[in-house]
């Protein structure tokens, strides 16, 4: 059923370009006497859970070898597949950027001089406020021959930015409070690499909680591990009866758009725990505390 689904969502925005093939066909040259073709662009997302996500910006970047870079802005995924544009003919590399507007917390930077792992102009993505927990978002890039007269469709396969953590504490006693942060967390990802940054960001807040028995940190989005780092540390404060735990948690990396679930009892919080990671498909992974290490050095 679910493929199903997404072949119907793409083929009705495939469709929807193909009108626009009949009806613009001729128009008059943009580019004087330039060859011109046609570019119609196809956004595919892999998850269900994104494909039903509200998404109120969408921006893609072409660049070609003759020095042609142009963005095109449009409000939805179905106005850029309702959309053709007219281009001079030739190889463009382009990348689009799904809900990553300065308003939504992101801050998106084009370079003017530096290319990325193509002929993309060097481009970052990061958060205004590492600790914001912004809604999830996508980038894709595509490389695509325009030629004289025809339309030619520009399918990217989107991915997600974004880590997603939930942590859950079992057994919390009543007037217990704990608050949690991340380190080792990358200032930005390098989206036309793409690569993720070795510069990174301590102190990330993940949230907190409260109260007895069961309590939970959910789906707290912030920037993956830097670049260079085999494991991510996260810090839990436990307070209760006026008295302050700090728990160091070893846990293994945390990957772009992949989401992570711990689930630790309050009663075997210790200065020290080192966390495995169990893969239960391509974008979730259980953490699982192996027990506490007391020379985590040795």
């Amino acid at each position: 059923m679910k493929t199903k689904l997404l072949i119907i969502i793409v083929l009705t925005m495939f469709l929807i370009s193909c009108k626009k093939e009949r009806s613009h066909e001729y128009w008059d040259s943009e580019y004087g006497d330039k060859a011109v073709g046609y570019l119609a662009f196809e956004l595919y997302w892999d998850e269900y859970d994104d494909i039903l996500s509200p998404i109120d910006g969408v921006r893609i970047t072409a660049s070609g070898a003759d020095g042609f870079l142009k963005n095109y802005d449009f409000a939805s995924p179905e106005d850029a597949a309702d959309a053709l544009q007219q281009i001079p003919e030739g190889t463009y590399d382009l990348l689009v950027t799904v809900d990553m507007a300065e308003k939504d917390g992101y801050i998106v930077t084009q370079s003017a001089t530096e290319k990325g792992g193509n002929n993309l102009p060097a481009t970052t993505a990061a958060l205004k406020d590492p600790s914001s927990s912004p809604h999830q978002s996508w980038y894709g890039i595509v490389t695509a021959t325009v030629k004289d007269g025809e339309i030619t469709i520009a399918r990217f396969q989107l991915k997600r930015l974004l880590s997603m953590i939930s942590i859950t504490i079992t057994g919390v006693p009543d007037g217990a409070t704990i608050t949690a942060e991340a380190s080792k967390v990358a200032q930005y990802v390098e989206l036309t690499t793409p690569k993720i940054s070795a510069e990174s960001v301590d102190d990330v807040q993940l949230g907190s909680l409260s109260g007895g028995g069961i309590q939970k940190i959910e789906n707290r989005t912030l920037m993956p591990t830097a670049l260079g780092n085999d494991r991510t540390i996260i810090t839990l404060y436990a307070t209760y009866n006026g008295v302050t735990l700090t728990s160091t948690v070893d846990a293994p990396k945390m990957e772009s758009g992949r989401y992570y679930v711990m689930e630790i009892a309050y009663n075997g919080l210790s200065p020290y725990i080192y966390v495995s990671g169990t893969d239960i498909n391509d974008w979730q992974q259980n953490w699982t505390a192996d027990g506490e290490i007391l020379n985590p050095d040795e």
